[in-house]
Protein backbone atom coordinates (compact mmCIF):
# COMPACT_ATOMS: atom_id res chain seq x y z
CA UNK A 1 0.00 0.00 0.00
CA UNK A 2 1.48 3.02 -0.96
CA UNK A 3 2.51 5.78 2.02
CA UNK A 4 0.12 9.23 1.88
CA UNK A 5 2.73 12.02 2.03
CA UNK A 6 2.06 15.51 1.93
CA UNK A 7 3.31 17.77 -1.09
CA UNK A 8 7.04 19.19 -0.71
CA UNK A 9 6.78 22.58 1.00
CA UNK A 10 9.47 24.64 -1.37
CA UNK A 11 11.20 22.97 -4.06
CA UNK A 12 15.07 22.65 -4.60
CA UNK A 13 15.99 23.82 -8.13
CA UNK A 14 19.23 25.76 -7.50
CA UNK A 15 20.99 22.50 -8.73
CA UNK A 16 19.29 22.59 -11.87
CA UNK A 17 19.13 26.09 -12.63
CA UNK A 18 22.78 26.51 -12.64
CA UNK A 19 23.38 23.76 -14.86
CA UNK A 20 21.12 24.81 -17.36
CA UNK A 21 23.11 28.27 -17.04
CA UNK A 22 26.78 27.11 -17.46
CA UNK A 23 25.68 25.05 -20.51
CA UNK A 24 23.68 27.84 -21.76
CA UNK A 25 26.50 28.35 -24.64
CA UNK A 26 27.15 25.04 -25.23
CA UNK A 27 23.34 24.45 -25.70
CA UNK A 28 22.55 27.52 -27.61
CA UNK A 29 25.13 26.12 -30.60
CA UNK A 30 22.71 22.93 -30.67
CA UNK A 31 19.55 24.71 -32.34
CA UNK A 32 16.59 23.21 -34.46
CA UNK A 33 16.02 24.24 -38.17
CA UNK A 34 12.27 23.37 -39.05
CA UNK A 35 12.21 22.93 -43.50
CA UNK A 36 9.04 23.21 -44.85
CA UNK A 37 9.76 21.11 -48.35
CA UNK A 38 8.03 20.66 -51.34
CA UNK A 39 9.44 16.98 -52.83
CA UNK A 40 8.14 14.57 -54.76
CA UNK A 41 9.69 11.42 -53.27
CA UNK A 42 9.41 11.71 -50.16
CA UNK A 43 6.85 9.58 -48.76
CA UNK A 44 6.38 10.78 -44.83
CA UNK A 45 5.16 14.10 -43.40
CA UNK A 46 7.92 14.51 -40.70
CA UNK A 47 12.09 13.37 -40.87
CA UNK A 48 14.50 14.67 -38.27
CA UNK A 49 18.36 14.65 -39.59
CA UNK A 50 21.23 15.53 -37.32
CA UNK A 51 23.83 14.68 -39.78
CA UNK A 52 24.02 14.60 -44.01
CA UNK A 53 24.36 11.12 -43.52
CA UNK A 54 21.18 10.60 -42.17
CA UNK A 55 19.33 11.63 -45.49
CA UNK A 56 19.08 8.99 -47.85
CA UNK A 57 19.78 10.85 -51.20
CA UNK A 58 17.92 8.83 -53.43
CA UNK A 59 14.38 8.86 -51.96
CA UNK A 60 14.97 12.63 -51.93
CA UNK A 61 14.82 14.78 -54.72
CA UNK A 62 18.15 17.10 -55.59
CA UNK A 63 16.20 20.13 -54.85
CA UNK A 64 15.93 19.23 -51.18
CA UNK A 65 19.25 17.49 -50.75
CA UNK A 66 20.33 20.90 -51.44
CA UNK A 67 18.13 22.96 -48.75
CA UNK A 68 19.13 20.06 -46.38
CA UNK A 69 23.00 20.23 -46.66
CA UNK A 70 22.55 23.91 -47.05
CA UNK A 71 20.71 23.86 -43.05
CA UNK A 72 23.59 22.03 -42.05
CA UNK A 73 26.69 23.95 -43.16
CA UNK A 74 26.74 26.20 -40.55
CA UNK A 75 26.26 23.86 -37.62
CA UNK A 76 22.61 23.83 -36.69
CA UNK A 77 22.11 20.77 -34.41
CA UNK A 78 19.08 18.98 -35.89
CA UNK A 79 16.81 19.58 -39.18
CA UNK A 80 13.07 18.98 -38.89
CA UNK A 81 11.75 18.49 -42.49
CA UNK A 82 7.71 18.80 -42.90
CA UNK A 83 6.91 17.77 -46.71
CA UNK A 84 4.34 19.42 -47.54
CA UNK A 85 1.76 16.26 -48.56
CA UNK A 86 -0.13 16.45 -51.85
CA UNK A 87 -3.16 19.25 -51.66
CA UNK A 88 -2.29 20.12 -48.55
CA UNK A 89 -2.26 23.94 -48.30
CA UNK A 90 0.00 26.36 -46.36
CA UNK A 91 -2.50 27.06 -43.05
CA UNK A 92 -2.58 23.39 -42.73
CA UNK A 93 1.04 22.55 -42.44
CA UNK A 94 1.47 25.53 -39.83
CA UNK A 95 -1.13 23.67 -37.95
CA UNK A 96 0.73 20.44 -37.75
CA UNK A 97 4.21 22.75 -36.85
CA UNK A 98 2.64 24.51 -33.73
CA UNK A 99 2.97 20.90 -31.88
CA UNK A 100 6.63 20.69 -32.31
CA UNK A 101 9.35 22.38 -30.92
CA UNK A 102 12.09 24.04 -33.14
CA UNK A 103 13.95 27.39 -32.98
CA UNK A 104 14.08 28.95 -36.54
CA UNK A 105 11.65 28.19 -39.53
CA UNK A 106 12.31 28.27 -43.46
CA UNK A 107 10.15 27.85 -46.51
CA UNK A 108 12.61 28.07 -49.56
CA UNK A 109 9.76 27.33 -52.31
CA UNK A 110 7.42 29.51 -50.75
CA UNK A 111 5.60 31.51 -53.31
CA UNK A 112 4.79 35.43 -51.78
CA UNK A 113 1.49 34.63 -51.23
CA UNK A 114 2.35 31.44 -48.85
CA UNK A 115 5.29 33.22 -47.54
CA UNK A 116 2.98 35.90 -46.35
CA UNK A 117 0.98 33.12 -44.14
CA UNK A 118 3.96 32.15 -42.51
CA UNK A 119 5.10 35.75 -41.74
CA UNK A 120 1.54 36.12 -40.03
CA UNK A 121 1.80 32.96 -38.57
CA UNK A 122 4.81 33.35 -36.82
CA UNK A 123 4.32 36.82 -35.29
CA UNK A 124 0.76 35.28 -34.42
CA UNK A 125 2.88 32.44 -32.57
CA UNK A 126 5.60 34.55 -31.32
CA UNK A 127 3.13 37.77 -29.81
CA UNK A 128 4.13 41.23 -30.04
CA UNK A 129 4.06 41.84 -26.39
CA UNK A 130 6.58 41.36 -23.57
CA UNK A 131 4.94 38.06 -22.91
CA UNK A 132 7.25 35.96 -25.65
CA UNK A 133 4.80 33.01 -27.24
CA UNK A 134 5.95 30.53 -29.16
CA UNK A 135 9.51 30.73 -29.57
CA UNK A 136 9.66 30.71 -33.10
CA UNK A 137 11.40 32.95 -35.90
CA UNK A 138 10.96 32.68 -39.90
CA UNK A 139 14.08 33.67 -42.47
CA UNK A 140 12.16 35.46 -45.74
CA UNK A 141 13.43 36.89 -48.83
CA UNK A 142 9.38 38.50 -49.81
CA UNK A 143 8.67 39.61 -46.04
CA UNK A 144 9.39 43.94 -46.35
CA UNK A 145 8.87 46.37 -43.14
CA UNK A 146 6.96 43.05 -40.79
CA UNK A 147 8.76 45.36 -38.20
CA UNK A 148 9.16 42.15 -35.85
CA UNK A 149 11.92 40.93 -33.77
CA UNK A 150 10.39 36.85 -35.02
CA UNK A 151 10.61 37.79 -38.70
CA UNK A 152 14.22 38.28 -40.57
CA UNK A 153 13.63 39.67 -43.71
CA UNK A 154 16.83 38.20 -45.97
CA UNK A 155 17.63 41.69 -48.07
CA UNK A 156 19.95 40.45 -51.31
CA UNK A 157 18.17 40.03 -54.43
CA UNK A 158 19.63 38.25 -57.28
CA UNK A 159 21.54 34.55 -57.20
CA UNK A 160 23.27 33.58 -54.36
CA UNK A 161 26.68 31.67 -55.73
CA UNK A 162 27.28 28.74 -52.99
CA UNK A 163 29.24 25.76 -53.49
CA UNK A 164 26.01 24.13 -53.17
CA UNK A 165 25.04 25.64 -56.38
CA UNK A 166 22.85 28.63 -57.08
CA UNK A 167 20.33 29.74 -54.98
CA UNK A 168 17.47 32.45 -55.19
CA UNK A 169 16.96 34.72 -51.99
CA UNK A 170 13.77 32.44 -50.73
CA UNK A 171 16.43 29.46 -51.30
CA UNK A 172 19.14 31.07 -49.42
CA UNK A 173 16.46 31.57 -46.38
CA UNK A 174 17.54 28.10 -45.25
CA UNK A 175 21.38 28.83 -44.69
CA UNK A 176 20.51 32.13 -42.81
CA UNK A 177 18.32 30.33 -40.63
CA UNK A 178 21.14 27.06 -39.83
CA UNK A 179 23.89 29.65 -39.35
CA UNK A 180 21.59 31.32 -36.67
CA UNK A 181 20.37 28.01 -35.15
CA UNK A 182 24.10 27.20 -35.05
CA UNK A 183 25.98 30.58 -33.56
CA UNK A 184 26.73 30.27 -29.86
CA UNK A 185 24.90 32.91 -27.60
CA UNK A 186 28.28 34.39 -26.85
CA UNK A 187 28.32 36.13 -30.14
CA UNK A 188 26.66 37.40 -33.29
CA UNK A 189 26.37 37.24 -36.85
CA UNK A 190 27.73 40.69 -36.91
CA UNK A 191 30.54 40.19 -39.99
CA UNK A 192 30.14 36.60 -39.73
CA UNK A 193 31.95 34.81 -43.13
CA UNK A 194 29.49 32.99 -45.18
CA UNK A 195 31.92 30.31 -46.06
CA UNK A 196 29.35 28.75 -48.46
CA UNK A 197 29.28 31.26 -50.66
CA UNK A 198 31.08 32.61 -53.77
CA UNK A 199 29.67 35.58 -54.22
CA UNK A 200 26.01 37.36 -53.29
CA UNK A 201 24.18 40.87 -55.04
CA UNK A 202 25.09 43.91 -53.17
CA UNK A 203 23.10 46.04 -50.90
CA UNK A 204 22.71 48.51 -49.13
CA UNK A 205 22.25 48.29 -45.68
CA UNK A 206 19.13 49.69 -43.87
CA UNK A 207 17.54 48.77 -40.46
CA UNK A 208 15.47 45.82 -40.02
CA UNK A 209 17.44 44.04 -43.26
CA UNK A 210 19.59 41.37 -42.88
CA UNK A 211 21.75 41.42 -45.80
CA UNK A 212 25.19 40.34 -46.60
CA UNK A 213 28.33 42.19 -48.33
CA UNK A 214 31.03 41.12 -51.09
CA UNK A 215 34.37 41.19 -48.90
CA UNK A 216 37.27 40.80 -51.79
CA UNK A 217 37.59 36.98 -51.60
CA UNK A 218 34.63 36.28 -49.11
CA UNK A 219 30.81 36.91 -48.54
CA UNK A 220 29.99 38.36 -44.54
CA UNK A 221 26.97 40.10 -43.04
CA UNK A 222 26.32 43.29 -42.59
CA UNK A 223 25.01 43.34 -39.09
CA UNK A 224 22.78 40.30 -37.52
CA UNK A 225 19.54 42.16 -37.77
CA UNK A 226 15.45 41.18 -37.49
CA UNK A 227 13.09 43.48 -39.18
CA UNK A 228 12.38 45.74 -36.29
CA UNK A 229 12.54 49.05 -36.87
CA UNK A 230 10.21 50.63 -34.51
CA UNK A 231 10.62 50.37 -30.28
CA UNK A 232 9.55 51.78 -26.82
CA UNK A 233 9.45 50.43 -23.37
CA UNK A 234 9.15 47.50 -24.36
CA UNK A 235 10.84 46.53 -27.42
CA UNK A 236 13.91 48.81 -26.75
CA UNK A 237 16.04 49.09 -29.96
CA UNK A 238 18.89 46.60 -29.02
CA UNK A 239 16.31 43.70 -29.62
CA UNK A 240 16.86 44.87 -33.18
CA UNK A 241 19.89 42.35 -33.03
CA UNK A 242 18.96 38.63 -33.59
CA UNK A 243 21.54 37.94 -30.81
CA UNK A 244 19.45 39.88 -28.02
CA UNK A 245 15.97 38.42 -28.94
CA UNK A 246 17.99 34.73 -29.39
CA UNK A 247 18.91 35.65 -25.56
CA UNK A 248 15.55 36.05 -24.75
CA UNK A 249 13.85 33.23 -25.99
CA UNK A 250 16.62 30.76 -24.89
CA UNK A 251 16.45 32.17 -21.26
CA UNK A 252 12.14 32.15 -21.38
CA UNK A 253 12.40 28.61 -23.11
CA UNK A 254 14.81 27.24 -19.96
CA UNK A 255 12.58 28.93 -17.35
CA UNK A 256 9.68 27.61 -18.86
CA UNK A 257 10.97 23.88 -19.30
CA UNK A 258 12.26 24.23 -15.40
CA UNK A 259 8.94 25.16 -14.45
CA UNK A 260 7.20 22.31 -16.12
CA UNK A 261 9.90 19.59 -15.18
CA UNK A 262 10.90 20.46 -11.38
CA UNK A 263 7.25 22.21 -10.36
CA UNK A 264 4.21 22.22 -11.97
CA UNK A 265 1.74 20.02 -9.99
CA UNK A 266 4.53 19.43 -7.30
CA UNK A 267 4.22 22.45 -5.18
CA UNK A 268 1.94 24.63 -3.07
CA UNK A 269 1.63 28.00 -5.02
CA UNK A 270 2.44 30.07 -2.61
CA UNK A 271 4.01 33.20 -1.67
CA UNK A 272 7.16 31.26 0.17
CA UNK A 273 7.05 28.93 -2.80
CA UNK A 274 6.76 31.75 -5.51
CA UNK A 275 9.53 33.58 -4.00
CA UNK A 276 11.71 30.30 -3.96
CA UNK A 277 11.40 30.14 -7.23
CA UNK A 278 12.04 34.32 -8.02
CA UNK A 279 15.28 33.87 -6.14
CA UNK A 280 16.41 30.61 -7.74
CA UNK A 281 15.82 32.06 -11.54
CA UNK A 282 17.57 36.14 -10.08
CA UNK A 283 20.29 34.41 -7.69
CA UNK A 284 21.46 31.24 -9.57
CA UNK A 285 20.46 31.21 -12.93
CA UNK A 286 21.19 34.80 -14.12
CA UNK A 287 23.80 35.28 -12.22
CA UNK A 288 25.39 32.68 -14.49
CA UNK A 289 24.75 33.92 -17.33
CA UNK A 290 26.05 37.04 -17.23
CA UNK A 291 28.31 38.38 -19.13
CA UNK A 292 27.77 36.28 -22.69
CA UNK A 293 23.89 36.63 -22.20
CA UNK A 294 22.75 39.08 -19.87
CA UNK A 295 24.81 42.25 -17.90
CA UNK A 296 26.43 41.75 -15.35
CA UNK A 297 26.61 45.11 -14.42
CA UNK A 298 22.80 45.30 -14.55
CA UNK A 299 20.05 44.28 -11.47
CA UNK A 300 18.71 41.26 -13.37
CA UNK A 301 15.53 39.81 -11.53
CA UNK A 302 12.29 37.88 -11.68
CA UNK A 303 9.59 38.79 -8.69
CA UNK A 304 5.95 38.63 -7.90
CA UNK A 305 4.03 40.42 -10.29
CA UNK A 306 1.83 42.91 -8.07
CA UNK A 307 0.16 44.53 -10.40
CA UNK A 308 -1.24 40.88 -11.65
CA UNK A 309 -2.23 40.18 -8.07
CA UNK A 310 -3.69 43.12 -8.13
CA UNK A 311 -6.23 42.40 -10.78
CA UNK A 312 -6.69 39.09 -9.14
CA UNK A 313 -8.11 41.53 -5.31
CA UNK A 314 -10.07 43.39 -7.61
CA UNK A 315 -11.76 40.65 -9.76
CA UNK A 316 -12.70 39.01 -6.25
CA UNK A 317 -14.10 42.02 -5.10
CA UNK A 318 -11.62 43.32 -3.05
CA UNK A 319 -10.42 46.76 -2.15
CA UNK A 320 -6.70 46.65 -2.96
CA UNK A 321 -5.89 50.35 -2.11
CA UNK A 322 -6.29 49.72 1.76
CA UNK A 323 -3.90 46.61 1.43
CA UNK A 324 0.09 46.48 1.92
CA UNK A 325 2.39 45.48 -0.45
CA UNK A 326 3.02 42.14 1.34
CA UNK A 327 -0.20 41.40 1.63
CA UNK A 328 -0.89 41.63 -2.26
CA UNK A 329 2.13 39.86 -2.69
CA UNK A 330 0.61 37.07 -0.53
CA UNK A 331 -2.90 36.86 -1.77
CA UNK A 332 -3.73 33.45 -3.59
CA UNK A 333 -3.80 33.26 -7.13
CA UNK A 334 -5.41 29.53 -7.39
CA UNK A 335 -2.97 27.65 -10.13
CA UNK A 336 -1.90 30.93 -11.55
CA UNK A 337 2.21 32.11 -10.79
CA UNK A 338 2.12 35.81 -12.01
CA UNK A 339 5.93 37.02 -12.43
CA UNK A 340 7.46 39.92 -13.82
CA UNK A 341 10.94 40.03 -15.02
CA UNK A 342 13.37 43.11 -15.42
CA UNK A 343 17.08 42.45 -17.35
CA UNK A 344 19.23 44.02 -19.75
CA UNK A 345 21.36 41.54 -22.50
CA UNK A 346 23.99 42.17 -23.97
CA UNK A 347 25.48 42.54 -27.32
CA UNK A 348 28.63 42.20 -29.39
CA UNK A 349 31.26 44.78 -30.43
CA UNK A 350 30.07 46.40 -33.72
CA UNK A 351 30.74 49.79 -34.16
CA UNK A 352 33.48 51.68 -33.36
CA UNK A 353 33.78 55.93 -32.11
CA UNK A 354 37.67 56.80 -32.08
CA UNK A 355 38.05 60.29 -31.10
CA UNK A 356 42.22 61.10 -30.88
CA UNK A 357 43.42 64.30 -29.46
CA UNK A 358 46.64 65.31 -31.17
Amino acid sequence: MAIVGQINASPSISIAFKTLATTAIQRSERGTVCLILQDTKATQKWYTFKTIADVETEKWDKDSIKYINLAMHYGAFKILVRVIQSGEDTSKVLKDLEMRKFNWLAYPKASETEDQTVVNWVKQQFGNTGAIGKTVKYVSSFADKTDHVAIVELANGGTYKSIYGDFAAQEYTVAIAGLIAGMPLNRSADNYTMSDLKSVEDYEPKLGKFSLYNDEEVVKVNYGVNSKTTFDSTWKKDTRKIKVVEGMCFIVDDIRDTFKNYWLGKYINDYDNKMNFCSNITKVYFKEMSPNVLNGDYDNKVEIDIEAHKKVIIADGLEVNSMMDLEILQYPTGEDVYLTGDVRFVDTMASLSLTMAM
